[in-house]
């Protein structure tokens, strides 16, 4: 008998429905001004400041006018221009003593020191380089929002890393241990297995999407152009959390650590520091 109560209470709590997630709220902890169109940011390996990348004008423009400013994490702007000499820097992450930075078509690689600009890698037949990540295998892979394809960069040689029409206007990209998570601006959230490279559809109807980051529970928080968060749930669902748009702030690229929603807005040239609640720190 004891055996057949203890199988009946097992089933009983499989079938019993889990406890929904917390839901996710933010609330506004500090802004810096003074930017011009900034559009990604990273970490110092400290953790007690921000790079962020500013465009300086058109996103497409060759026109030597980008730069990296220093942002501490109360929201001081350290440096304004701390790396000079950028066309239109966008996606930026750290990666030992050195900045990788997404720079329409090139991968421009800057000392995290003293903001020079180490080296410079070509990338052939890119149009609109946006976000980037490291891969499993330690590449660095960035999306070429002009050409719907992940290129692949491994000891300063690119080369393409997934092609496909689901890439349509492919701009963020999150490298999680089995797979990279990929939004579009056509609306997608993806996930695309290292192993195979087969790409799932995680969600769709999301605007221009843009940043992507986990909630830690199967959610994700994406951002769309010009001024829309959502949280979007493990079943594809997703939930209005921020509408910037009436007020003219875009939300482009972000980042999301320890529970604080770093958030660069295009416009007005401005960046934003919200803490979450709902959501377990990293």
């Amino acid at each position: 008998m004891r055996h057949a109560a203890l199988v009946a209470a097992a089933l009983a709590a499989a079938c019993s429905p889990s406890t929904p997630p917390e839901p996710v709220a933010l609330e506004l902890s500090w802004r810096a001004t003074g930017l011009a169109n900034p559009e990604s940011a990273a970490l110092s390996g400290d953790r007690s400041f921000l790079y962020v990348t500013n465009v300086n004008g058109e996103g497409d423009a060759r026109d030597g006018n980008g730069f990296i400013s220093r942002i501490s994490t109360s929201g001081d702007v350290l440096q304004r221009e701390f790396a000079t000499g950028l066309n239109g820097p966008k996606g930026v992450m750290l990666g030992g003593d050195s900045l990788y930075v997404a720079d329409i078509d090139e991968l421009a690689v800057v000392d995290a020191a003293t903001g020079a600009i180490r080296r410079r890698v070509p990338i052939d037949g890119a149009g609109f380089l946006n976000d980037l990540t490291f891969a499993r295998d330690g590449s660095v892979l960035i999306a070429d929002s002009a050409g719907g394809r992940i290129y692949a960069v491994r000891a300063d040689e690119p080369e393409i890393w997934l092609e496909h029409e689901y890439l349509q206007s492919v701009n963020g990209l999150l490298s999680e241990p089995d797979r990279l998570v990929v939004t579009t601006m056509a609306g997608r959230l993806l996930a695309v297995d290292y192993d195979t490279r087969a790409i799932t559809i995680l969600a769709e109807g999301l605007g221009d999407a843009d940043g992507v980051a986990p909630l830690g529970d199967g959610r994700y928080l994406v951002s769309a152009w010009p001024g829309e968060l959502f949280v979007v749930a493990e079943d594809g669902s997703r939930t209005l959390l921020l509408d910037t748009r009436a007020e003219n702030r875009f939300l482009n690229d972000f980042l999301l650590v320890d529970g604080v929603l770093y958030q660069p807005h295009w416009e007005p040239s401005e960046f934003s520091a919200y803490r979450l609640s709902g959501v377990a720190d990293d």
